[in-house]
Formats: structure tokens, sequence, C-alpha cells
């Protein structure tokens, strides 16, 4: 399945198109963009969700091992009940190597989403669960007038809506350009991922073998 999430406003709130074959099936808000950890409205096919900062005592991370540590927490709720979170982490994969990651918990069903620049190609962020990729989010290098747009392909619509939400997420922890006006601007930015580990999450086939596959 594929999906496109697209910014249709940036500034002091930012909102976002869901649209899926051409027709809009979800929609966006982040009423305070000026702020970080504003809130999130989504909804989504029939559904309304909702992400939202969950703050964390200051010293929550000290004494611990890098890999239990967690950065800007959110909880999910879907009417007015929590169904997941998710927060960035951190990962070892050698003596003196570490990445960054985001894990999210939906539905009971634990995910990881990796960020993997590919220069001139843009950035992929591949999106496991229990040992298998099962969706992807597709970001372009040029950005116009701050509103981004990405291409999500997933296994089924239970992972489309893992998708759209780690999407929404990233935007607003990577991407947020909190409180900016632009007119008639143009952006480009390139990344490149050495890192082995990293770029073994990414499967360059994924895109075109994503198909209709139901539950998680």
């Amino acid at each position: 399945m594929l999906c496109e999430v697209k910014q249709t406003v940036s500034g002091l709130r930012a909102e976002f198109t869901v649209l899926e074959g051409g027709q809009t099936i979800g929609s966006a808000l982040f009423p305070d963009n000026f702020l970080f950890g504003g809130p999130c409205v989504l909804r989504y096919r029939d559904e309304e969700l909702s992400l939202r900062y969950d703050p964390q005592p200051p010293l929550r991370n000290l004494g611990r091992p890098v890999e239990e540590r967690t950065w800007a927490p959110y909880t999910v709720a879907s009417g007015g009940q929590r169904v997941g979170e998710m927060c960035d982490k951190m990962a070892r994969c050698g003596l003196f190597s570490r990445y960054g990651y985001t894990a999210m918990t939906l539905d009971g069903v634990p995910l990881e989403m990796f960020e993997v620049g590919l220069g001139k190609e843009g950035i992929v962020w591949p999106v496991w669960a229990a040992g298998r990729q099962i969706a992807q989010i597709e970001k372009g290098t040029t950005v116009r007038d701050n509103l981004d747009a990405y291409t999500l392909c997933s296994l089924g619509e239970w992972t489309q809506r893992a998708a759209v939400l780690l999407c929404l997420y990233l935007d607003a922890r990577a991407f947020a350009r909190r409180g900016q006006i632009a007119v008639a601007s143009v952006e480009k930015s390139y990344l490149v991922t050495f890192n082995k580990a990293l770029k073994a999450k990414y499967d360059p086939g994924f895109h075109h073998r994503a198909a209709p596959l139901q539950g998680p």
C-alpha cells in the first residue's frame, strides 16, 4: 500500500493531509507548532488519534546504560484511550559505534524505525517489527515553503496507520521549523549514512514489493 503525507500549512501551526491514490484518507494538526512537544490530532480513515508529549523526570537517564535511555517520549491515544507510545533511543553496534532510532509500541506490538540517508536520493526510514520490515517512509531532498512531503509504503492498513503516526513524530522531531513562515523558499539537504548496521536495515526493493497484508 502506498500513501502520501503532505504538509499544507507551516508556521505557528502545522497541518498535514494523508492521501491514498489521490483521495484524502486523513488529516493531522499540530496547533502549537511554535513549541517543542506540542500535541497532534490525527484523523485517519474513521479513527481519531492523538500524539502527546509525555514529560519525564529530568534525571531519568542518569546511570542507565545507553541502550536503556529514552528521549522525546510521546503517547498515542485513540478515542481517548492510550494505545501506544514512542520515543527516541540509542543502539550500540560495536565497541565504539552507536546509532539512534525510534522505538514504538502500538496495540501491544513493538516496532522500530531507522533513518538511512541516501544522498541525492533522499532519506528513507525503514520500519521493522518481529524481525521483518513492515513499512517504509521516504522523503526527497527538496522542500518548498517549509512544506514537507513523505511517501509511505506499507504491508497493509494496520502498518500504514503505524507509519503515518511515525511520520508525524519524525516530522515534529526533525523537520518542524517551529514558528517559521516561509514564502517562495526552496531548501535542499542531503544525508548520507555510512553506518553498516543502519544501512543493513534498508531494503532497496521494499517500495516495489509492498502489497496489502492485514494485521501487524
